[in-house]
């Protein structure tokens, strides 16, 4: 069985030519796509809240863009963090939350750079971020990563009263990003366990963190309360010395009874003076009266 070829079998070709068209539109699409690569930074940026950062992202080999398709996306949120299209800023499908905070670079499209610029950095802003290209023919992406942090304050160490035989201490620190450690440690550098932790944020995004731990007469020299950021390897750290007096009140109910035992004490060794006393008396006495009942009993004799 033979092939038809030319204008012999209308019906067949039309089907061939249909079929041939969409396998070379596929071809050149897969081509244009292998041309058209997308890079980013291949590691992290990081960056402090408050701030501006750039989020670079650049085409390899280098190509004029200004003519492509740019948009930078939220990672996993599928929204619109900046969308560039036929040399406009399109912001109809832009998240609220970047609304007059990111630029693309125009100056760098010419070349195939595509980096974007996010001012006023917020806790919020901190994740991946998808910067993809295209035009008709070709498109591709890159992951960027954006890591935001800050440094609270130095911590506030205050006492909170006595508790199970020692001093309860407080520390707060208030102003970080991500969620910072807190840690205690005495003035030979070893870590005591804290009895409770808690942490909360603020409208900003901002962690507050808050940890407690009791002190008792054993621990000699100052006690320091240190708050860590992991990411940035920072930390703000305050120490506390306690008086020797405070340890004297850790047990109330010694307090409280400590005159009683005083009284108490005096109470018996008063009782035992008088005991020891009037027996002396006593003795003193018995002595006295058999003296002088023998002396008559002479007397009488002679």
């Amino acid at each position: 069985m033979g092939l038809c070829w030319g204008c012999g079998c209308p019906s067949l070709t039309g089907h061939a030519r249909g079929l041939l068209t969409s396998l070379v539109t596929l071809l050149l699409l897969r081509l244009g796509s292998a041309q058209l690569r997308v890079e980013g930074p291949g590691h992290a940026v990081t960056a402090t809240v408050g701030q501006d950062v750039v989020l670079p992202c650049h085409l390899s080999p280098q190509r004029d863009a200004r003519t492509m398709e740019v948009r930078w996306i939220r990672h996993r949120l599928s929204e619109t963090v900046h969308h560039y299209r036929n040399g406009e800023d399109m912001y109809r499908e832009q998240m609220g939350a970047y609304a007059g905070r990111t630029e693309l670079a125009r100056d760098g499209l010419s070349a195939g750079n595509l980096d974007l610029r996010i001012t006023r950095l917020r806790p919020s802003d901190d994740g991946l971020y998808l910067c993809t290209v295209g035009d008709a023919d070709a498109y591709d992406e890159a992951i960027v990563e954006l890591e935001v942090s800050a440094t609270g304050a130095d911590p506030h160490l205050s006492l909170g009263g006595y508790e199970a035989g020692g001093v309860r201490v407080l520390c707060r620190s208030a102003g970080w990003y991500p969620l910072p450690q807190l840690l205690w440690r005495n003035a030979r550098g070893q870590h005591l366990p804290s009895v409770s932790q808690t942490h909360s944020q603020d409208q900003e995004g901002l962690f507050e963190i808050e940890g407690a731990v009791i002190v008792t007469g054993s621990v000699e020299g100052p006690l320091s309360c240190v708050v860590r950021s992991s990411r940035i390897q920072q930390e703000r750290e305050s120490s506390l010395h306690i008086a020797a007096p405070f340890f004297h009140n850790a047990q109330p109910w010694m307090v409280a009874l400590a005159p009683v035992f005083v009284l108490l004490a005096v109470s018996v060794g008063l009782g035992v003076y008088l005991f020891l006393k009037k027996g002396k008396l006593a003795a003193q006495g018995w002595s006295g009266g058999r003296c002088s009942a023998g002396t008559g009993v002479g007397l009488e004799r002679g």
